[in-house]
């Protein structure tokens, strides 16, 4: 309210909505797009059409209908989070101390879950299932058995199913998971280790990598459709393409070719 306040004040004082809202982005001229800087001018445009609702304020001051100007696009560029590779999901395993933390990292690695899934799984009939709902903008997932991938046979070779037991799993708090689980990781020397070289090159080594190392190998060894791939790992297509077509290179998209290729006419291109 205070930067509100200021930026209403001046020098030069605002005149109406438009105005007031960039000189708030003024406050933020070197840092475009940031989340300080939209929080702010989101906030005060409620707070303009709040007034205005309870005239409080005249039909002037109501902000315009896209922000977007206005909030700017950030200059940062983003580090994307990459799949694990597989010999380093095996680097790992071997380097947990913990059986209840290597359970934990097996089965994040072998079905692609989420964290915060570890604490929603049981047994069916043989199979295991993820029971977790998530609510998203695109609704809520439902729960889904999990799936070995066809190459993967480092993970059949865990006996997960056979062995499954929740009581062998680390206590993790509901809701806190991922940051349970990160931290703990950060302390072992063989995940720093990993982590240094993805930043070596570019790219950034987190939990969620091994649920991306599922979504790219069920694409690129498996060549799985992306709305089976998003059906097993219990979001939606859209999700799930925008996810996994960021680590779509030209060697994936060369070797993609070359299969259909050969599937089509029996021949080596």
């Amino acid at each position: 309210m205070a930067l509100l306040l200021k930026s209403a004040k001046g020098p030069p004082p605002a005149r109406d909505a438009t105005q007031l809202l960039e000189a708030q982005a003024d406050l933020w001229s070197q840092r475009p797009g940031c989340r300080t800087r939209r929080l702010q001018i989101q906030c005060t445009a409620a707070l303009l059409r709040w007034a205005i609702s309870q005239k409080l304020l005249p039909v002037q001051w109501a902000p315009p209908p896209d922000l977007s100007t206005i909030i700017g696009r950030s200059r940062e560029s983003r580090v994307v989070t990459t799949p694990i590779a597989v010999p380093d999901i095996l680097a790992i395993v071997q380097a947990i101390p913990d059986p209840r933390w290597r359970l934990a990292f097996q089965l994040l690695s072998a079905f692609g879950l989420r964290p915060e899934e570890l604490q929603h799984l049981q047994l069916r009939q043989g199979r295991l299932w993820c029971t977790y709902e998530k609510v998203a903008s695109r609704g809520k997932t439902k729960p889904r058995p999990l799936r070995l991938l066809p190459c993967d046979q480092w993970a059949m070779e865990w006996r997960l199913l056979e062995t499954f037991d929740p009581a062998k799993l680390p206590p993790m708090r509901a809701g806190f998971s991922s940051d349970s689980f990160s931290r703990y990781l950060l302390r072992r020397e063989q995940w720093q280790h990993l982590r240094q070289q993805y930043e070596a090159e570019g790219e950034k080594l987190v939990l969620y990598s091994c649920r991306h190392g599922y979504a790219h190998r069920a694409h690129v060894i498996c060549d799985l459709p992306p709305k089976v791939v998003a059906a097993a790992m219990g979001h939606s297509v859209q999700t799930h393409l925008a996810a996994d077509s960021r680590w779509c290179g030209d060697d994936v998209v060369d070797d993609a070719f070359s299969k259909a290729a050969q599937r089509l006419t029996g021949m080596t291109p």
